[in-house]
């Protein structure tokens, strides 16, 4: 018995357009072609083939992976081994779920516990060359002083767009000890109103803000969470980046 294209498109339950697609690519050939008409026809143990192939690809697999194991020349092996990939690829695709539903979690939480939100994403930095100044201060407003000598040490025509500040440590770790920067984008003598050095690439949890200073602790809060949420540590000293009236709030990022 011997069925055209349309009857066995009917019987199978799988539309014309995918049988020629499925002949094309190698995948399901008709079982014979009518010299004549030029009518692709198939027989009736191409149903189970072709219940296999649409098995497998309800399982996630790629038509590339089904064309190695669907025919009469493979194995069982090859089948299993495709099998036991797919699982890995499920049990993967499974803690990834729960891990994005943690992370949904803890941004639903944040509504609920904030009037506003802070989103947070990862970016990379590159080096950036910078004149600094690293000093201890007892409040954080202190550090105002610190910059504006800075400022005025940096000559303008060498200083770029990139200013902020690092801090070292913070009001939890009992003490505070910020370090002023400027991009320098010319070279320009050494000074001992400032340090010349390299800040180096890094990849950041970055958030942004007013500069009020409520805003700036709800943004530092919100990292805070971030980091933890997402299994990270802190890899260098917290970065806030100036711009204009908003600031940019940088964790460096190292896997916990």
């Amino acid at each position: 018995m011997r069925y055209r294209i349309g009857e066995f498109a009917e019987l199978s339950g799988v539309s014309v357009k995918t049988l020629r697609f499925y002949d094309q690519i190698g995948l399901l050939r008709p079982a014979a072609v009518d010299p004549r008409t030029r009518y692709r026809l198939y027989v009736p143990r191409q149903l189970q083939e072709l219940a296999s192939i649409r098995a497998l690809q309800e399982l996630g697999a790629s038509l590339q992976d089904i064309r190695s194991v669907v025919g009469s020349d493979t194995s069982l092996a090859e089948r299993r081994r495709l099998l036991e990939r797919l699982k890995v690829d499920a049990e993967l695709s499974m803690v990834a779920a729960r891990r994005s539903l943690a992370w949904i979690d803890g941004a639903l939480d944040e509504l609920q516990d904030f009037d506003r939100t802070v989103s947070v994403v990862v970016k990379s930095r590159p080096a950036v060359r910078v004149a600094s100044v690293r000093a201890k201060v007892t409040r954080y407003s202190d550090i105002v002083a610190v910059e504006r000598d800075l400022q005025r040490a940096v000559p303008s025509e060498a200083a770029g767009d990139l200013q902020g500040v690092l801090w070292h440590r913070c009001a939890d770790s009992g003490s505070l000890e910020g370090e002023p920067f400027i991009e320098v984008k010319r070279n320009v003598c050494r000074c001992a109103a400032y340090e010349l050095k390299h800040l180096p690439p890094v990849t950041v949890a970055s958030a942004y803000c007013d500069s009020e200073d409520d805003a700036a602790e709800h943004a530092y809060d919100a990292l805070r969470r971030w980091m933890h949420l997402h299994d990270y540590r802190l890899a260098g000293p917290k970065r806030e980046i100036y711009l204009g009236r908003m600031l940019e709030i940088q964790f460096p990022l190292q896997s916990a």
